[in-house]
């Protein structure tokens, strides 16, 4: 066969000298790019720079350095030997503290003489105190997240100062970059009424820019770096990738792969490579040769924003399988979200009878691995065609409908692992009261009344498994079950977890509680001082309104809340 090469819309030329190769040609030219991104951050930087470190090892860099930008040195150690020359750049002996900020937008302290804390300005005897760029020389500056902000480079070796000496003097002027995330606070399930229940988005954030506030999140674009963690780990798509959405990718892959099978003179399954459109593609062009020609590229913003609806999708679309290829090192907490999620994924397609599961979706350390990797039937005989409309969890059903659909041998049920965001409650019918306290904090109405029934319902579909239900318990009566029940999520429909007889005013027969209710309070009110009188007692049995008239028959219209206190 004669080769041919097909050039993805990044420049990658790809080889075709097999059937498959040449179904992959066409399925790259119906492969239509995402969308650009609406929103855009921008930064301002005019070259000032901050050099942080021991002098003798600042003083030389800052010697080059102060040629192209505007430099200061905070010395954390002094110069070894007396410097025959006057610094290079405005110079001060002190340790950093507090430093925050990105580029175009740093603030410090400075630690001077015997502990002294001073805002920078005043410590270098400058107007602002505010830079644009920072060069970390020894760690001091304190900024250790897995991707610092944008302006900070922390140079440790003397390669990493060899690519700052070279990047640094071009980091001056105007700067923009999409701002990668979207966010809807009505259905984030970090918190309620002062409870914190999700918190996933925070510890998967590589760069720090997701912060609680209150019951909600929030997130600093101009520290975010597009990761894509936050969405990939957030159980509900309260936080979503923008660069590009879900569904655009979701979109642009299916026609892919039907382009595929439609030219495709061969029984090869394709599969999809999701990669890094810039940390990965340098690595992948110098080895697309080897890459096997079934193999489908797809460039992403980052490979680790893209979730289990996306990878499910794709499988559902007839993909043997899905790569994921983030790039040369990659953030670990970018690494550990997207893993997490792979054992979800991987659990829940073996549940469904595939004996593959466990290679159905593979994080890449390099694109040399994908030629190892045996050859898979696809999932499914006739391929799903739904669109990519819809939040995170539609998205996650429609897929999951579509390969059980075709399962031969799907199980019922399957325990998960604990971070995920599918399951059920186990609630303690002899312990809850059925005060709805969890109802009324549960963000996905997964929780619900019975309405003028004493019921405690339940949609299993709908559970985040965030935690706020059993947190805002009083009785200690749920605990969270990390399941996946395919019936529950393909025929949704609500369930009874606990119902009770009602309790009846006496006096007036109001219903206004159940007796489990009213039972578990006359117990705990036995010793009180107010309540050592059979009358008293007989008051709690009461509704609210024939309360009050008891107690104010009993004392002439008068109430005496002191009654029996100093007895």
């Amino acid at each position: 066969m004669i080769e041919t090469h097909a050039e993805s819309a990044d420049g990658i030329k790809w080889p075709a000298t097999t059937p498959a190769g040449i179904a992959r040609v066409a399925a790259l030219a119906e492969f239509e790019p995402m969308p650009e991104p609406m929103d855009w951050v921008e930064y301002q930087s005019s070259g000032r720079l901050l050099i942080i470190g021991p002098a003798d090892e600042a003083w030389p860099l800052a010697e080059v350095l102060s040629k192209y930008l505007t430099c200061s040195m905070l010395a954390t150690r002094p110069p070894d030997a007396a410097p025959d020359a006057p610094p290079p750049a405005r110079y001060l002996d002190g340790r950093p503290r507090d430093l925050t900020g990105h580029l175009g937008a740093f603030e410090l302290n400075v630690e001077v003489d015997r502990g002294r804390v001073l805002p920078a300005g005043p410590a270098f005897g400058i107007e602002s105190g505010t830079f644009d760029l920072v060069l970390d020389l020894d760690g001091s500056g304190g900024l250790r997240m897995d991707e610092p902000p944008p302006g900070y480079f922390r140079a440790l070796t003397e390669a990493q100062r060899q690519r700052a000496l070279e990047e640094l003097p071009l980091m001056v002027g105007e700067f923009q970059k999409p701002k990668y995330f979207a966010y809807d606070p009505d259905i984030c399930a970090h918190g309620a009424s002062g409870m914190v229940g999700c918190s996933n988005c925070l510890l998967a954030c590589a760069t720090e820019a997701i912060i609680s506030v209150g019951d909600r999140i929030e997130v600093n674009p101009y520290l975010c770096q597009g990761c894509g963690s936050c969405a990939t780990v957030c159980p509900s798509g309260a936080i979503r990738y923008a660069a590009p959405v879900a569904g655009d990718l979701i979109d642009s892959a299916r026609r892919m792969l039907r382009a595929f099978r439609e030219n495709a003179d061969t029984t090869q399954a394709p599969e999809v490579l999701l990669y890094s459109a810039e940390s990965a593609r340098a690595q992948l062009a110098a080895a697309a040769a080897t890459l096997p020609e079934h193999v489908l590229p797809i460039a992403v913003e980052d490979a680790g924003s893209v979730g289990i609806e996306t990878w499910l999708s794709l499988l559902s679309f007839g993909a043997a399988r899905v790569l994921l290829l983030p790039g040369a090192a990659p953030a670990p907490s970018k690494v550990e979200a997207s893993k997490s999620m792979i054992r979800v994924a991987e659990t829940i397609v073996a549940a469904l009878g595939d004996a593959e599961g466990a290679r159905r979706i593979v994080w890449l350390d390099a694109p040399g691995d994908a030629a190892s990797l045996v050859t898979l039937a696809p999932m499914v005989a006739a391929p799903a065609t739904f669109g990519g409309i819809g939040g995170k969890r539609e998205l996650f059903r429609r897929a999951l409908g579509a390969l059980h659909a075709q399962a031969d041998a799907p199980s019922a049920l399957v325990s998960l692992p604990p971070q995920a965001a599918f399951g059920t409650i186990d609630v303690d019918r002899d312990a809850c009261t059925l005060c709805m306290g969890c109802v009324s904090v549960c963000p996905a109405s997964a929780v619900q009344g019975g309405g003028d029934l004493p019921q405690l319902q339940f949609r299993e579909d709908h559970c985040l498994q965030c935690g706020l239900c059993e947190k805002a318990c009083p009785e200690d009566a749920i605990r969270l079950q990390p399941r996946m029940n395919f019936e529950a999520h393909l025929e949704p429909r609500q369930q009874i977890l606990n119902e009770a007889a009602m309790h009846y005013c006496p006096d007036c027969g109001k219903a206004f509680a159940t007796e489990q209710m009213i039972a578990r309070m006359t117990e705990r009110l036995s010793g009180h001082w107010m309540f050592q009188d059979e009358a008293s007692r007989k008051r709690l049995l009461l509704c609210e309104d024939c309360r009050i008239k008891h107690m104010s028959d009993d004392h002439d219209g008068m109430i005496d809340v002191h009654r029996g206190k100093g007895a």
